[in-house]
C-alpha cells in the first residue's frame, strides 16, 4: 500500500511539474532582451482576440522581425515593410513600429491602403509575455484606486486586442 501511495505521489509530482518556459517575461526584461527574443524567434503569428462565428480569428497575420530593426507584416495579400524598436517605460514593455511601405493589396480584413500614404508615423503598444511563449498585444494598463485606496495598475480583458505566438522555424 505504501509503495502504491509513493508511486502515485511521485507520478503526481511529475505530472504537475511545469515544463521549461519558452520565454518568460521577468520583471527586469530589458528592451534589448525583448528585441533579441523577437528577432531570435523571427516569425510570429498575430491573431485578433475577436472571433468569427466559426471560432476563427477575425484577422490573422504573420509578423517577421529581423535583428537589424526591420520587419515585414503579411496580412491577407498585403505586405507591409516596417521599422521596429522596443522600449520599457513605467514597467511596461513596448513595441513601436513605423510602417514604411505597402504593396496596396487587401489586408486580412479586406481593406486596402494607398502606398502614397507611406511612410506613416510611429505607433506603439504594450507586449505582455507569458511562460507559454505567447504575448498579448495591449494598451498600457490603467491606474485605478485599489481596495486600500492606493493606486494600482489594472489590465482589463478589453484592453488587449490580440496575441502573438512564435511560429516554428522551418
Amino acid at each position: 500500500m505504501r509503495a502504491t501511495i509513493a508511486t502515485l505521489a511521485a507520478a503526481g509530482v511529475l505530472l504537475g511539474a511545469p515544463t521549461a518556459p519558452v520565454f518568460a517575461q521577468p520583471a527586469d526584461l530589458t528592451p534589448e532582451a525583448m528585441a533579441a527574443h523577437l528577432a531570435e524567434v523571427g516569425s510570429w503569428r498575430f491573431e485578433t482576440r475577436d472571433k468569427r462565428a466559426d471560432g476563427t480569428p477575425v484577422c490573422a497575420e504573420v509578423w517577421r522581425f529581423a535583428a537589424d530593426g526591420t520587419a515585414r507584416v503579411e496580412s491577407g495579400k498585403e505586405r507591409v515593410t516596417k521599422r521596429w524598436r522596443t522600449e520599457t517605460k513605467d514597467g511596461d514593455h513596448w513595441l513601436y513600429t513605423t510602417s514604411l511601405g505597402t504593396n496596396g493589396a487587401p489586408d486580412c480584413m479586406g481593406n486596402q491602403s494607398d502606398p502614397a500614404d507611406y511612410p506613416q508615423d510611429e505607433s506603439g503598444f504594450v507586449l505582455m509575455f507569458f511562460n507559454s511563449g505567447i504575448a498579448l498585444t495591449c494598451e498600457p494598463p490603467a491606474t485605478i484606486d485599489g481596495p486600500d485606496g492606493k493606486p494600482v495598475r489594472f489590465v482589463s480583458d478589453a484592453s488587449c486586442w490580440g496575441s502573438l505566438a512564435p511560429l516554428p522555424k522551418g
